[in-house]
C-alpha cells in the first residue's frame, strides 16, 4: 500500500515535469511546503521503490510504475477539484480540499463522480437542476419551494401536499386508500 506522502510527492513530480520538463528536490520542496533536505530524502526512498530515476544535482523523472500511480492521483485530484467547483466552491478551497480527499476516496465512489463531472462538463448547457442548486447555495432557499411542479400524477404543488390525496390527470382530487382498495380489486 502506497502512503498519502508517497503520492504527494508522486503528484508533484508529476506536475512538475508537466509544467517545467524537470523536477528537482528543491521545487518538490518548494511546491509541498516541507524543507529541502525532508524533499531529498523521499526521493531517495522513491528511486530505492523504483518510482523514480534519480540522479543527484540532475533531477529526476517517473518510472512507469511511479508514473502510473502519478497519473491515478493527478486524475483523483483533478475529478475532485472539478465536482467541488461546480458544486460552487471557490478555485483555491477546492484544490486544497481535492488534495485531503484524493487519498481516501472509495474507487467506486471515484468512478461515479469522474462520471458525474463528465456528465455536467458535456452537458450542452448548464443543467436547470445545477442552476437551481446555484440558487439554493446561494440563497439558502429552495428555488422549487411553493412552484408548482408537473408530477407523473398530475400537477402538484409539493409531494408532502399529497400525502393522502391522489390528483388525477384531470387535476381532480382521489382518495389513496380508495385507489389502494381499487388495486387490490383488479
Amino acid at each position: 500500500m502506497i502512503s498519502k506522502s508517497v503520492e504527494d510527492y508522486l503528484e508533484a513530480i508529476y506536475r512538475l515535469l508537466k509544467e517545467k520538463g524537470y523536477a528537482r528536490p528543491i521545487d518538490i520542496a518548494q511546491k509541498l511546503r516541507v524543507k529541502q533536505p525532508s524533499a531529498t530524502e523521499m526521493v531517495q526512498r522513491l528511486a530505492k521503490d523504483d518510482l523514480v530515476a534519480y540522479e543527484k544535482y540532475r533531477g529526476m523523472t517517473l518510472t512507469p510504475k511511479g508514473e502510473r500511480i502519478a497519473n491515478s492521483v493527478y486524475r483523483r485530484h483533478r475529478t475532485l477539484a472539478e465536482f467541488l467547483k461546480i458544486l460552487g466552491v471557490e478555485e483555491r478551497i477546492a484544490e486544497e480540499d481535492a488534495c485531503k480527499i484524493e487519498h481516501d476516496v472509495n474507487p467506486k465512489t471515484m468512478r461515479q463522480l469522474v462520471k458525474f463531472v463528465e456528465f455536467v462538463q458535456k452537458s450542452p448547457q448548464e443543467p436547470r437542476w445545477l442552476e437551481r442548486f446555484g440558487e439554493y447555495a446561494g440563497t439558502g432557499k429552495h428555488p422549487e419551494r411553493g412552484r408548482k411542479k408537473e408530477g407523473p400524477i398530475g400537477n402538484q404543488q409539493d409531494s408532502r401536499d399529497c400525502e393522502s390525496k391522489l390528483i388525477t390527470k384531470n387535476g381532480e382530487s382521489g382518495d389513496v386508500n380508495l385507489l389502494k382498495k381499487y388495486m387490490e380489486w383488479s
